[in-house]
C-alpha cells in the first residue's frame, strides 16, 4: 500500500492548487460544475485570491494529497458564516491513486473538522453517472438530501445533493 499525506492548503500554495484543479477538471470534465476550459481563463489573481477567500466569514478547509512528491487528490471543505453544516466541493483523485484509501482519508479528514466546528451535516453534490463515487458516499453514511438537478444550465448530466447527519457523542 502506498504511503499518502494529506495537507492544508496556504495562500502561498495557490500554484499548486491551480495545478491539481485543472487536473481534476481536465480528467473528469462531468464531476464538477465548472469546465476546464472555464478554469483555464482565470488569471492567476483569481486562483490565489481562492485560497484567500474568508473575508465573508465562511471558514474553509482546501485539502490535497501528496503521494510519492506528487500530488494526487484535492478536497475543499467550506462552511458559511453562521451555518452548521459543512460543505464538501471539489473531490477528486486521481485514477492511479483510486482504490488506496484516499478519499475515505479525505473524508475523514473533513469530517473530523467539521465536528471541531460544530457542525451537525456533511453535505456533497455527486453526478449520479459517477457510480464510483456514489457508492463511496453511500458506504461511507451519506444519503440524498433534494431532488436531482442538472449539473450545468443545458446539461444532461444530473447531481445528487447527499448529506451526512454528524453525532457530536461519539
Amino acid at each position: 500500500m502506498s504511503q499518502f499525506n494529506i495537507r492544508v492548503l496556504k495562500p502561498k500554495d495557490w500554484p499548486l492548487y491551480k495545478q491539481i484543479r485543472l487536473a481534476s477538471l481536465q480528467e473528469s470534465p462531468d464531476a464538477f460544475g465548472l469546465t476546464y476550459q472555464q478554469a483555464l481563463l482565470l488569471p492567476d489573481a483569481d486562483w490565489a485570491s481562492l485560497l484567500n477567500s474568508t473575508s465573508d466569514g465562511a471558514l474553509s478547509l482546501p485539502l490535497v494529497v501528496d503521494m510519492n512528491q506528487e500530488m494526487v487528490a484535492l478536497a475543499w471543505g467550506l462552511i458559511p458564516a453562521n451555518k452548521d453544516v459543512a460543505h464538501i466541493y471539489q473531490m477528486w483523485v486521481a485514477p492511479k491513486a483510486r482504490g488506496k484509501g484516499i478519499a475515505i482519508a479525505l473524508l475523514d479528514e473533513l469530517k473530523a473538522w467539521a465536528l471541531a466546528k460544530q457542525c451537525k451535516s456533511l453535505q456533497l453534490s455527486v453526478t449520479t453517472t459517477n457510480s464510483a463515487a456514489v457508492g463511496l458516499y453511500h458506504r461511507y453514511g451519506f444519503q440524498a438530501a433534494s431532488k436531482q438537478q442538472a449539473l450545468q444550465p443545458d446539461s444532461a448530466l444530473v447531481v445528487q445533493s447527499m448529506q451526512l447527519p454528524l453525532n457530536h457523542a461519539a
